[in-house]
């Protein structure tokens, strides 16, 4: 099966100055938990929240491009650009980041190439050239589709994996090419410890429609035969699904009252369980927990998939300010973590409760 990363759930704030033209933007170390969406339009076409996962985010530094417009940080970038090319051509760029190796090389490269509608490659079919960013040893991918490209800059620090991705219109992309990598050149780290501890994050739209990731940046399965076989329950309506999530489906009652269930999955353990409770409490303003507390919150469930954990939390919706509650599993099934979760207001949760649980623990892998 296939692996993907992404996103990652966090809002960031950003100074800036001016200087000739130019300007610099910092990503501080230090930010608010849990921490506020920034206000702006909903996500186009109705599409739903982005997935969310632990993100590694030290002070980095930048120097925009001439030309580019910086967009404000998305639930799942830290870094935000948008490039205007000929007529309604376009490219957008992004900077990650994640803890640990998000996958093998060949992993995010075969990602990258069905994001653009290319077949899968072998290891040792990989084309990428050295990059050096702020004095550390990076690579840099250059794919081409038939009418997109997509340019990437990996970079491993300090326990996590740093992505400075451009992708759009081939044209455009093509001509932003030495731009992209004057951007490389103007990176700096802050020294710091402890960088790629986890922060606090959460599900959030993209707060621009000019940043929502296309339907094609979603995680799928290598194929349809490698996707896992379940039975959605007759209640549930399949819905647009947001950047980095594989399915959204909307539980609705007989109230009129409806929960959301997002389904997604990473590669590797994705942060851990102790990461991932206290990412989900403080969306839901709970206090974080120790490790010799965990066992207090949360449950082992068997799933057709082996050994599963899960969460059930109330609390107040960091994005809205209202009650809510949510019920997350996380299945471990080979290279991937599996994440199902169930949220909204209280009443309609505890209805759709019994049929998520059954949902997850019927869910057969290939």
């Amino acid at each position: 099966m296939a692996s993907f990363f992404l996103a990652f759930s966090l809002t960031v704030p950003c100074t800036a100055r001016a200087d000739d033209g130019i300007k610099t933007y910092t990503v501080p170390k230090e930010r608010p938990a849990p921490v506020q969406p920034v206000a702006a339009s909903p996500a186009p076409d109705g599409a739903m929240p982005a997935a969310d996962i632990p993100v590694s985010a030290a002070p980095v530094h930048w120097t925009t491009p001439a030309g580019w417009q910086e967009l404000a940080p998305t639930s799942i970038r830290l870094g935000n650009f948008a490039i205007s090319g000929k007529g309604q051509a376009k490219a957008e760029v992004g900077i990650f980041s994640f803890p640990g190796s998000v996958g093998t090389e060949l992993d995010n490269v075969n990602r990258w190439r069905r994001e653009l509608q290319l077949p899968p490659i072998e290891a040792g079919q990989i084309v990428a050239q050295p990059v050096t960013i702020d004095s550390m040893n990076g690579r840099l991918f250059d794919i081409s589709g038939a009418t997109s490209s997509t340019v990437v800059a990996s970079l491993p620090r300090d326990g996590a994996t740093w992505f400075f991705k451009m992708r759009g219109d081939k044209e455009t992309v093509a001509n932003a090419k030495p731009a992209f990598l004057e951007l490389l050149k103007s990176i700096r780290f802050s020294p710091t410890g402890g960088e790629a501890a986890a922060a606090p994050a959460f599900d959030a739209a993209s707060p621009s429609p000019h940043a929502a990731l296309s339907p094609a940046a979603r995680p799928d399965p290598e194929s349809s035969a490698d996707e896992p076989k379940w039975t959605v329950p007759e209640t549930w309506t399949e819905k647009k699904a947001g950047p980095m999530v594989f399915k959204t489906f909307s539980a609705a009652n007989g109230k009129g009252q409806t929960a959301s269930v997002n389904i997604s999955f990473f590669p590797g353990d994705v942060g851990g369980t102790f990461a991932n409770v206290n990412r989900w409490r403080g969306q839901l303003g709970l206090p974080q927990i120790t490790k010799d507390k965990l066992e207090t919150v949360t449950q082992p469930l068997d799933t057709a998939g082996g050994k599963a954990t899960l969460v059930d939390f109330t609390g107040t919706d960091s994005r809205t300010g209202q009650l809510s509650r949510l019920i997350a599993v996380m299945v471990r099934h080979g290279n991937n973590t599996w994440f199902y979760k169930l949220s909204g207001q209280g009443p309609v949760v505890e209805e759709q409760k019994e049929t998520f649980v059954k949902f997850v623990q019927s869910v057969q892998y290939p």
